[in-house]
Order: C-alpha cells, then structure tokens, then sequence
C-alpha cells in the first residue's frame, strides 16, 4: 500500500480526499482578506553583493530596479523574499555572505506599514510597533498619534547559517522578539524567479495554500485511508474539485487580465513522483501539468495567483518582468500590474518594451558598490520614452539629435575595427538630447549618478549659455567652435576624398540630379560641369548650405549620421588637428573613459 506520512499535516489534503470519496462538503463563504504590509524602509547589510545597502521606498506602491548586470537587482528582491519569508528552514550558505566573509553576519531589516491587525495586537507584537512621521518620511522607535503603524522585521544569519527572525524596536527593554513562521506567512511574500513550479501546487508555503487560507472552509477532519494510488488517481483525475473552484476562477480570471489562456485548468495529482503527499497535488491543464508549460505562460500563472493575493495589499516579487515573454505581452503585464494591483510590486527588468510602460517615479536605478537607490525626475519621462535603452546603462552621451547619434554610431563602428573595446562593453549609452531637451536631459542623467556627456553644436545661444553650469556639475561637453555646427565642421575639414563619399552616399539615396540641383541653387556663380571635384571654398559651402536646407537636410536621420561618422572616422590621419578630428578624439576619450 502506498502512503504518504504528510498527510497528516494537511486539513486541506484530507478534505480533497474526502470530495474524492463523495464526502458531502459544505460550500464555501469567502472571507474578508485582512490587510497585507508594504515595505517602507528597507535595510541589507552583507548579504551577496551588497555589504551596506539602505533605501526608503516611503508610500510607494510600484518599484521597477534597474541597472547593469550583477548591481544587486536581484539580490534585493532575494532580500525581501528571505526576510518575510513563511519558511523557518531557509537554507544559507557560506557564498551568500559578502565577499564570502562569515565573520560579518547578514543582516536583512524591513519596516512595513499596513500591517495584519492580528501582527499588531498586544499579544502578538503590538509593544514593538514604531511610527513613521510622514511628513519627514522618518521611522521612530517611540509612536505619536499623528503616525503610521510600523513593524521592523530582521533576519540575522551568523557564521552558523542558522537564520533567525525578529521584530525590533529600541523603545522597549526588551529590544526584539522572535516571530515565527506562520506570522511571517501572513504577508503573503513570494519571488517570481526561475524556480516556480511549486507554485502550481497546493502544498503549504506556496502562494496557492495562502490563497486557499482566504477562503473558509469547513469539513470533517476524520482520517482517510488511500488504499491504492492509481484508484486514488482514477478517482481524482474523474472529479471536479468544486471546493477550489472559487480559487481556480479567480486565477482564470486574472491570468486572461495579464494575457494568457488558462480555461481548461483543473486540479489533480502529478504522476512526477509516486508518493501521494501535498506537494503533488497540482494545477493542470486537461491531463498536463503547469510545470511543462513554457517558462512565460508559468510565470504568468504564478503571478496571476499572486496577484489575487495582493488584490487586497500585499508585496509581490518579479525577477526579469520579460522573460519568456514576447515584448507586447511584457508590456501588457507591466502595465497591468502598475494600475491594478492594489499591493506593492517589486520588478526588475533589461526590457526597453517594459520601461516606456512606467513613469518615471516608478524607476529605481541601483550602481554597482552604491548603498542605495537612485530615482529620477519627471523631466525625463519624454526621455524615457525616446531613449529607454540609455537608462539601463552606466554612463550617457547625451547627443543633441539623430546625427550626432549616427556619428558615435560610426565612431564605434571604427574603434571595433581598430580592436578598441566596444561602447557597450564600456557601459557606454547614446540618448537623443532632442535638440531643446539636450540640456535637461544631461542634467537630470547626472543627478541620477550616470556619468554624463554630452555632444553638440554650438549654433545656439541658449545652448552655448547653458555649458559653463553643466561643467560645474561634472558633465563633460564635446562642442563645436562657437557658432557652428557639425556640419559646418564635416565640409570644413574632411578631405575632398572624404566629401565625395558623402556626396555619392547622398547620389545614391536621392539620384544624382536632385542632388546637384540642390546645390547649384546655392552655389554663387556659374556652376561648373564637373562640379564634384571641384575642391574650392565656394563648392564646400554651397554643399553644406544645401545639406542644412530646412525640410531637406541631408544627415539628420541616425542611419545617415552613422555614415557620417563612417566616413569621417575613415579619414582622421588625414584630418590632424582640425576640429572634428579632435571632436570625434575628445568623444573616444570619453567613451574610453580617459
């Protein structure tokens, strides 16, 4: 006879038993869920990459981190996730420590708001609540009646790996108190990561079995016997679980909101292991179960479930939002769950597609050794909107318009060819400065800690007055001579060889009568048969007059800017000392971070 000894430990197991043998059960009443804690404040102390971080995220309700690769995105969600964790046996190694030091414990601290009443009751851990001051955004240990209830919660996990949690408060002569694990589990916590198959089961600990406990249910708690698996199997594959209705069309519901079919979902035994206990009773669809769907439809359906947690409050946990998931879904779940969920949402993300969703105040940009988090003005939500991909980046050019992107396109076309390192690799990001945006856009990068460029004319005053305050601040400029443009640089100081191959790229686009018409009508005098190697001032400045002609300019589209700089780059040892050779040396300079 096969047997499983954790059967015992399930209510909700015996009970899905019970419906197997026609055991009358009553319906269910659903009840109200009691409110769930957001983070305010959170603290990580030599936890993996991070030995010191602190940030206040204060009232907000939805949090998307950023940042290159390995600056601790993840490691913050990991962080929340351990410290409001249901689990009283998390398992730490000697790696997860910083710098792999044991002889510095891990410290993890969130203070939440919005508590469960029953966390905060006298005889649970209502003499350690604290209070926040909202006008000061500051926690204090001693409340006043204008604050807001908070709970700090502490992981501590020493050289001996066992993690131990607190709720603490230095009011009290008694500084912090152990709580346990079914009180951390009414936060209802869980991490969207790789590993989510367990969250299509009904075991306890999971997101499915905190989603059951909001529903009441009443039943008998007599004893089963199973007297053979496959009977069992027959028998469940052939019933409708009517008592976990409520909870499957819920998550229907909510995975069709964020883009996926789940309609033919039922719930039955998993023939992956044999032994019947708790964690093998799973979501299926038809005869297969969720865990053999495609890694983006099973992160949608566990965060469909959890998203029916948080309806009411509650922190849910998205690593890489995108993954798996095409870029007009990732989208859609973005912004799904920034305007309807009623908890608090923590993501991160690489996706450009997932950031011109959110706002602005919405982004949180961690950097490699910073300690905490930075934000953003709303002055660069158009930004973000045009250049999402320079936010994911370490250090910005900002270009004042499509050619002068084109241009550093080509110059790193050029440094590659010559075995340079690529801007890439460099953490390197081109953002369109959008003409009049330049200014701002450079200014609001680097008060969000990017190390900041910018690359520009110097054909208008109010750009030309705004410099002296950029360098003030550290941004580095790389302009043209006062009153000149780009362009005025390409047809001043390219040799004739270099202007001929700008001009056939042009003949090539536009047919070369267009183009020697456009610049005969600019050309003072008679205008020579064989005007394209005609190497003369009058020549160079009727091709850029019409080069620059408005509603027909020539370069200002990035693809012909990066022939631009092409070109331009192809010809340096011929360009010596001229200003754009030192222009296009100045921005390799920066790039190269010299």
């Amino acid at each position: 006879m096969l047997y499983s000894s954790n059967l015992k430990h399930s209510v909700h197991l015996i009970w899905l038993f019970r419906c197997v043998r026609n055991v009358t059960c009553k319906a269910i009443t659903p009840t109200r869920i009691d409110n769930m804690a957001k983070i305010h404040t959170l603290k990580i102390s030599n936890f993996k990459g991070l030995e010191k971080f602190e940030h206040v995220f204060g009232m907000t309700d939805f949090v998307c981190l950023i940042g290159r690769g390995d600056s601790g995105k993840t490691t913050i969600l990991e962080a929340i996730s351990a410290v409001l964790s249901p689990n009283w046996n998390l398992t730490f190694y000697d790696t997860d420590f910083f710098n792999g030091n044991i002889a510095n414990p891990i410290e993890i601290e969130a203070s939440l708001y919005d508590l469960p009443a029953t966390l905060i009751q006298e005889s649970k851990y209502g003499l350690f609540i604290r209070g926040l001051d909202i006008s000061t955004n500051l926690i204090h240990d001693d409340i006043e009646d204008s604050h807001v209830t908070i709970l700090t919660i502490k992981l501590i996990v020493d050289k001996n790996l066992e993690p131990k949690w607190f709720v603490i408060n230095d009011r009290v002569s008694q500084q912090s108190i152990e709580i346990r694990a079914s009180d951390r589990a009414s936060f209802n916590v869980f991490l969207v990561s790789d590993y989510i198959d367990r969250h299509f089961s009904w075991s306890k600990g999971n997101p499915l079995y905190s989603l059951l406990k909001g529903e009441d249910i009443s039943s008998d708690k007599t004893n089963i016997i199973i007297d053979a698996f496959r009977e069992a199997k027959e028998k469940i594959d052939a019933t409708s679980f009517s008592h976990l209705d409520s909870v499957i069309d819920k998550i229907k519901i909510s995975a069709q909101t964020l883009g996926v079919d789940i309609s033919n979902t039922n719930t039955t035994i998993d023939f992956k292991d044999i032994s019947i206990k708790d964690g093998r009773i799973c979501l299926h669809e038809n005869t297969v179960p969720f865990r053999q769907k495609g890694k983006g439809s099973k992160r949608l359906i566990s965060i469909a479930i959890q998203t029916e947690l948080a309806k009411e409050g509650g922190i849910l946990l998205i690593d890489e939002i995108e993954q798996g998931l095409e870029p007009d879904r990732a989208q859609h779940l973005a912004r799904t769950l920034k305007t309807q969920n009623k908890g608090q949402v923590f993501i991160t993300t690489h996706s450009r597609d997932v950031l011109v969703e959110l706002t602005a105040k919405d982004i949180f940009r961690i950097k490699k050794g910073n300690s905490n988090l930075f934000t953003f003005e709303s002055s660069l939500q158009a930004c973000i909107r045009s250049n999402p991909e320079a936010f994911f980046s370490d250090r910005v050019l900002v270009c004042e318009g499509p050619t002068e992107i084109g241009i550093c396109r080509g110059l790193n076309n050029f440094r590659i060819s010559k075995g340079k390192l690529n801007v890439s690799f460099l953490g390197v990001r081109f953002a369109n400065g959008n003409g009049s945006n330049q200014i701002e856009y450079a200014k609001a990068f680097k008060e969000s800690g990017y190390e900041v460029c910018l690359f520009c004319d110097s054909d208008v005053a109010a750009v030309n007055d705004s410099k002296p305050a950029l360098l003030e601040i550290g941004i580095n400029i790389v302009d043209c001579e006062l009153n000149k443009s780009i362009e005025n640089h390409l047809f001043e100081d390219l040799p004739w060889n270099g202007i001929k191959s700008l001009l056939e790229y042009r003949i090539s686009e536009k047919g070369e009568e267009n183009v020697s018409d456009s610049i005969k009508s600019k050309y003072s005098g008679i205008f020579p048969t064989d005007w394209i190697n005609q190497d003369t001032d009058l020549m160079r400045k009727a091709i850029y007059d019409a080069s620059v002609t408005k509603k027909n300019e020539w370069f200002k589209r990035t693809d012909h800017g990066e022939k631009l700089g092409d070109i331009s780059c192809a010809n340096t040892e011929e360009m010596k000392g001229k200003k754009l050779d030192l222009i296009l040396s100045k921005l390799s300079n920066w790039i190269d971070n010299a």
